[in-house]
């Protein structure tokens, strides 16, 4: 079986552009660690697309590498190498509709792809469309609300973000008063929406999906910082001790029966508040970085996991038992 892996940043996504460090880094992790997982299962072979100024993960071959330059047109780099494999697992951000393009990509190649169909992947690069989905439901989310509607009712402070934004990318709080001046500074403010700030702890669940079913991996801790009204994610705790554990996973049945497209490794953060309880924030459908803790937390071989999404449903039965923590630099 031969895999294709690209990993948006280091894979020649930002071929031509500047390199962000941080954002080099994280996806790297991400990228060492599904090739790690991968190469320790028999009869895979893979290749990855690598950006020139990054450097080559371990494990792989340099037959397996095809090095991406300034001047090369990554989608039909990744046209070209579709034909040639048997699965496309892509890593990239939702944002713009990324995600989404490579997906409807290799369904142009009749590949197959280790992700969430391309519906799915749209409303959850929406964080307004997520929230409707959820709210539909009646599944526990963060209200959200586009511009125009307002934040009639809601006390306290209000997080601006982008709706197709990642992580903490143009997220930040402000002072019900100061708000129409904040907004008013927005260059392209139909791309926000508006949450009111709640106050309590950021975790992640690390899940896997296959039409309807949800099952859970593990719990994970955030650690954001508010600085100046700006989020920034500083790392990770995974697999921590959970006591919402067995609320999660039934969390994580309802949401896979609200949304049967969602496949494979998904990633949903919420925010556990005293209040009300744990809310969700928004669905990543793709790895995220706690991720790369799963395997030494909890011994489960994550990439194998998914492919066995492919013909039956995943065995997880954890060897390990361990908090891992994850810094991002």
């Amino acid at each position: 079986m031969k895999i294709l892996v690209f990993e948006y940043v280091t894979g020649g996504g930002l071929a031509g552009q500047a390199l962000p460090p941080s954002l080099a880094a994280e996806g790297g992790m991400m990228l060492q660690a599904l090739i790690d997982e991968l190469k320790s299962l028999p009869s895979i072979q893979l290749s990855v697309p690598l950006d020139m100024r990054c450097a080559k993960p371990a494990l792989l071959a340099e037959n397996e590498i095809i090095w991406v330059g300034p001047g090369q047109d990554i989608m039909a780099m990744l046209a070209d190498l579709l034909d040639e494999v048997d699965l496309f697992w892509p890593i990239a951000p939702e944002s713009d509709g990324i995600l989404q393009g490579f997906a409807e990509l290799a369904d142009a190649c009749y590949t197959e792809t280790l992700l969430s169909d391309s519906a799915t992947l749209k409303i959850c690069a929406d964080k307004w469309a997520t929230y409707g989905e959820l709210a539909k439901h009646r599944l526990p989310a963060v209200e959200t609300r586009l511009l125009n509607e307002g934040i009639e009712g809601w006390v306290g402070d209000v997080v601006v973000k982008i709706a197709d934004g990642v992580g903490c990318q143009d997220s930040f709080v402000v002072t019900a008063d100061s708000l129409p001046a904040a907004l008013a500074k927005l260059t392209e403010p139909r791309r926000y929406i508006l949450q009111p700030y709640k106050s309590g702890q950021a975790a992640s669940l690390s899940c896997l999906f296959k039409r309807g079913q949800g099952w859970l991996l593990c719990c994970n801790q955030q650690q954001i910082v508010l600085d100046h009204g700006r989020f920034s994610l500083q790392g990770c705790q995974v697999n921590v001790d959970n006591p919402k554990r067995n609320f999660y996973q039934h969390l994580v049945a309802a949401i896979a029966e609200a949304m049967p497209g969602l496949w494979g490794y998904v990633g949903i953060d919420v925010i556990e508040t005293a209040e009300v309880g744990p809310l969700v924030l928004e669905i990543n459908p793709r790895l995220t970085t706690s991720y790369v803790g799963i395997r030494r937390a909890t011994g489960i071989n994550v990439a194998e996991q998914v492919l066995k999404l492919l013909d039956t449903d995943p065995d997880l039965r954890p060897s390990n038992n361990q908090m891992i923590p994850i810094a991002i630099t």
